[in-house]
């Protein structure tokens, strides 16, 4: 038999090379020290599309994070403190955006390397308007969050964030700065639903079915707004019946997508998934085109502030065709709803093969959290 660690080391690193799957990639370097030293940073593609996990809250242990892995089909338990007594936000480069939940205290933070990132104070929103509601009904949070470009590649980028409560407010911030830059939502009273960043735009999609750019004004603009918002698509009637429950903003071979998830109410006031709709948004005529039908070799992730395309011919575990869902509702009193969608004949079937999970202290509902290196 071959002996596998007296492999040439450009061989290995070669070998080393191919590996496109994180999970793959991290079982090349634990075969052994020979194999560990060619499984670093420089040998693995950052940019390689991955599997998102789906990250669930230890329920016996707040400092421990369960993330299950879908191509794998298994949970991994990984200690975490860092998200403990908070309020987490996945963002689709990786990384997670952590609220404090008694002190307003916020930081990404990469849960795989736990790298930290300061971030100006959640009660900094709230300086924007009178705090009031707040204070009163002790509700709102940030439950959308966008990056601009990914933290561990570089460090210019810009982070926007949704606080949803009594008041709305929308706010960005870039590294080092102490506060957050306050966005005008006068054109946003029914609240935001998505965010996302395409093309090097901002994009939000309002709960009043209006898909919005989020234009930066360049340098030397005192006079105007720092950022200014421009009306993309308008939905009309028809599309919002019947009740829509959530949207989603995505991008898919570098278009733009609108998706939107319709659900039914049963008697006991909890929500369920029926269907999904998918539009291209044409964002240079200004109206969405024909509805889409199939996602061909494709498959989506959606979630609560995300929503993500990856080739599943590409991956094992993977149905082509399907939109993995974590609601991102709150049914307390009943079993979080982790399923897909066939839109070949609109069957939903869970893709969570262990006993029901209910809605979990601190992360609910759960979030897509995709496997990432640091740089």
């Amino acid at each position: 038999m071959a002996d596998w660690a007296k492999l040439p080391n450009d061989l290995i690193a070669h070998i080393a090379n191919r590996v496109k799957v994180i999970e793959d990639f991290i079982a090349f370097g634990a075969v052994c020290t020979s194999w560990r030293i060619a499984a670093t940073k420089d040998n693995f593609d950052l940019l390689s599309p991955q599997v998102p996990f789906l990250m669930l809250a230890d329920e016996h242990d707040d400092r421990y994070q369960e993330f299950y892995s879908l191509s794998k089909k298994k949970v991994s338990r990984i200690f975490l403190p860092e998200v403990r007594g908070s309020k987490v936000v996945s963002i689709k480069e990786g990384w997670l955006c952590t609220v404090v939940n008694n002190t307003g205290e916020m930081n990404l933070l990469h849960p795989f390397s736990r790298k930290k990132i300061h971030l100006p104070s959640q009660n900094a929103l709230l300086n924007f308007h009178d705090g009031t509601g707040y204070e009163t009904n002790h509700w709102g949070c940030i439950n959308l969050a966008v990056l601009s470009a990914n933290p561990s590649l570089t460090s210019d980028y810009v982070l926007m964030v949704h606080f949803y409560g009594p008041d709305i407010c929308l706010a960005f911030c870039r590294p080092g700065d102490l506060n957050w830059t306050h966005i005008d939502v006068a054109n946003f009273t029914a609240g935001v639903s998505a965010l996302v960043y395409h093309k090097g735009e901002f994009y939000s999609m309002s709960r009043s079915g209006k898909v919005q750019a989020l234009e930066f004004a360049g340098p030397n603009t005192t006079e105007q707004p720092i950022v200014k918002t421009l009306l993309v698509v308008e939905t009309d009637e028809n599309t919002l019946n019947p009740r829509v429950v959530e949207y989603y903003l995505v991008e898919l071979s570098g278009a733009l997508l609108l998706v939107i998830q319709f659900a039914i109410s049963t008697c006991d006031g909890t929500n369920h998934t029926t269907k999904f709709k998918l539009y291209e948004v044409d964002i240079t005529r200004g109206e969405l085109k024909e509805e889409m039908k199939t996602l061909g070799n494709f498959s989506m992730f959606l979630g609560n502030n995300w929503a993500s395309c990856i080739d599943s011919s590409k991956y094992s575990g993977v149905k082509p065709n399907h939109i993995y869902f974590a609601d991102k509702w709150l049914n307390y009193s009943s079993y979080l709803d982790m399923s897909a969608y066939n839109f070949e004949d609109g069957k939903i079937e869970s893709f969570y093969p262990g006993p029901g999970r209910r809605a979990q202290r601190l992360i609910c509902p759960p979030p897509w959290v995709m496997p990432s290196l640091m740089k």
